[in-house]
């Protein structure tokens, strides 16, 4: 049996799809197993040896490029099932003629809890298990709990000198998902004397002889290696959070605006989250805001630097 995979963005959503992948391989060796994504989150598959082909394609790919690109690569799939359910990938149902399946993706729940509160209990499934779903009614399985479907990853070993470093992701998606006392908890390592890492995509300043400030410099295999290399990663809700896990780093994350509600909490071994837990207006946002609403950003301030030590000294060794 041959089935497609498709998961197009974003990068902590792109990786949770890689421990169903491997859990579904493990029960059914004889499985043929692709994938499709954009171009630019392909590197999460790179050396998976549970992925026969990756399929990519470019997020700024017109319509007829995509439709060309479906005709030419997505026609000889027993099942193609929909990890992203957005109208690019269902479109697939209409264009192919393998079996297509959509995982159920609760956006209007979400919704209404974050406006009413309601449906609290029902979604705090993580996403790995709502990915699982759509493979467990056809494959006939049972429920594997949730460390059987940790996501995985494999560095290609790109730096050599960073298994005695600690690494700091102080950037989010939203401003809201950033805690403001990053500089001051990177201070207070420096003075332990740790060699602490800072990655992310933007930059970031800060400048010390026992820091490496790779913002603004990796590419997303270089900081797999990065991470994976670490003794503990202290991060927000964000991409590289997801990436510790799947590298098996001790993973901290700084939860402000969102909650477990929306099913992407590290609720793996070996990591937890810091949080302001009870206050009223959390959460604010499905996905965080450039803005606190209520002009008070209390979920991150009430986060002091010493709460993240004494997290953060649970793993660092």
């Amino acid at each position: 049996m041959k089935i497609l995979i498709v998961r197009f963005s974003s990068l902590g959503d792109v990786i949770l799809t890689t421990g169903v992948i491997k859990y579904l391989k493990t029960a059914f060796p004889e499985l043929t197993i692709d994938v499709l994504t954009y171009t630019h989150f392909s590197g999460v598959f790179l050396k998976n040896p549970y992925i026969n082909k990756v399929l990519q394609i470019d997020k700024k790919s017109g319509l007829r490029k995509y439709f060309n690109f479906i005709q030419k690569n997505i026609n000889d799939y027993d099942h193609i099932f929909d990890l992203h359910a957005k109208l690019s990938s269902m479109i697939l149902r209409i264009f192919t003629p393998a079996r297509y399946h959509k995982y159920k993706k609760d956006s209007l729940k979400r919704r209404l809890f974050v406006k009413y509160g309601k449906f609290a209990g029902s979604l705090q499934e993580h996403v790995v298990h709502r990915y699982f779903k759509p493979f467990q009614k056809i494959f006939d399985m049972n429920t594997p709990i949730v460390e059987e479907l940790r996501p995985v990853i494999y560095p290609n070993n790109l730096y050599g000198n960073l298994s005695d470093t600690l690494t700091v992701h102080p950037f989010a998606s939203k401003k809201t998902k950033e805690w403001p006392y990053f500089t001051e908890f990177i201070d207070e390592l420096v003075k332990r004397g740790e060699k602490v890492n800072i990655i992310g995509s933007s930059y970031f300043e800060y400048n010390h002889e026992n820091v490496n400030n790779f913002t603004g410099k990796t590419d997303l295999e270089e900081m797999f290696d990065i991470i994976k290399q670490s003794r503990c990663l202290v991060t927000t809700d964000s991409g590289p959070m997801h990436v510790g896990i799947a590298a098996r780093t001790p993973v901290v994350a700084i939860f402000g605006p969102t909650t477990k509600e929306f099913g992407f909490y590290p609720v793996f071994n070996n990591s937890s989250v810091l949080e302001i837990d009870g206050l009223y207006c959390r959460p604010c946002h499905v996905h965080g805001s450039d803005n606190c609403p209520e002009k008070h950003f209390r979920c991150m301030k009430e986060i002091s630097v010493d709460m993240v030590l004494e997290k953060f000294d649970l793993y660092k060794d």
